[in-house]
């Protein structure tokens, strides 16, 4: 298993779509392979997870 860090920041989306909706895909996507979600600043976030 390889620690994996994916990098999320709302400035990248396009408008209209939303940080959280972004965040819980990648979440379903991984499932039990989460570690972590950390908020980093106001609009980005952390997610460790393993691979």
């Amino acid at each position: 298993m390889i620690h994996k860090i994916r990098y999320f920041e709302s400035k990248q989306l396009s408008e209209g779509v939303y940080l959280q909706d972004v965040v819980n895909d990648f979440l379903s996507k991984k499932g039990d392979n989460i570690i972590a979600v950390l908020p980093v600043m106001e609009s980005t976030l952390l997610v460790h997870y393993k691979e």
